[in-house]
């Protein structure tokens, strides 16, 4: 793993998300223990080595399609988690993983905006005024996300990356939406992955809206791969947003994400209003 990503403000102790990286990495490892894989060879074969050469292939049993699928999306994991190679854009040129074409052409359902996703867990102590990002949404319908730097690059104290919010030059003529801390939008996923990989999940997935609440940032630094650090740039899968979910809902896997921002439900807000320190 890279060094966890550490978030400061005066008069506090560093707040880490170290806690939430190795929560993903003990799934993701239980998860191959399951199945009968080990994960360093598993991430090595999308690297392409390990268990892709016939002498390594010969150590591990024959599995079903189902258990491969599944292998498939274990390796994913824990590439994906922060800190995981496939954070970074060297994965994705020395791996063998096909790229999706253009995102331009993507049916975006009406809503005004695209963005790739991610998911790390959830963290105690998140960048949007320490907010606890599993206590924020508990009981209600939405997802705590993090936003892609350049969707909330105005630091009121200075360097990233403590209580972002969004630039005036986000929106509809840049194509980075507005989405700083405490920002809320509505929209659905698209059945299309930024990379080349099998989709799982019936439409019914696809078709449900889902509500979500910006309560920590993705840092351009160590998600070079996915999270754009200013406004109008893109990512390695030609997006200019990015979202990365604390607690996605089942069936998700890195499908794009089409959104409209909204105004915060009430109760969120409220929420938002006795937990977050960045107003304080």
């Amino acid at each position: 793993l890279r060094q966890a990503f550490l978030f400061f403000r005066p008069g506090s102790s560093v707040v880490s998300r170290s806690a939430a990286v190795m929560s993903s990495l003990a799934k993701a490892a239980a998860c191959a223990v399951a199945l009968g894989l080990h994960l360093p060879s598993l991430v090595q074969a999308r690297l392409g080595d390990g268990i892709n050469s016939t002498a390594a292939a010969e150590t591990f049993p024959k599995n079903s399609e189902d258990d491969l699928v599944k292998a498939e999306a274990t390796i994913r994991l824990a590439a994906l988690i922060p800190g995981g190679a496939a954070r970074g854009v060297g994965y994705f040129k020395n791996a063998s993983v096909q790229m999706a074409a253009s995102v331009s052409g993507i049916d975006m359902k009406g809503h005004e905006y695209l963005a790739t996703t991610t998911q790390y867990a959830d963290t105690c102590c998140a960048s949007c005024g320490s907010v606890d990002t599993a206590k924020l949404v508990q009981g209600t319908d939405y997802h705590v996300v993090a936003s892609a730097q350049a969707m909330q690059n105005h630091f009121g104290m200075g360097e990233c990356c403590w209580c972002g919010k969004a630039e005036s030059s986000c929106g509809h003529e840049s194509g980075t939406a507005p989405m700083g801390c405490t920002s809320c939008a509505k929209g659905r996923f698209i059945k299309k992955l930024p990379y080349g990989a099998p989709i799982q999940g019936g439409d019914e997935f696809f078709s449900k809206e889902f509500n979500i609440v910006v309560a920590d940032i993705c840092p351009h630094q160590g998600n070079e791969a996915w999270c754009p650090e200013k406004v109008g740039q893109v990512n390695t899968f030609g997006s200019k947003n990015h979202f990365d979910w604390a607690q996605p809902p089942a069936g998700f896997d890195n499908f794009y994400f089409a959104f409209t921002p909204m105004p915060c439900a009430a109760e969120i807000d409220q929420r938002l209003g006795r937990r977050s320190q960045c107003n304080v």
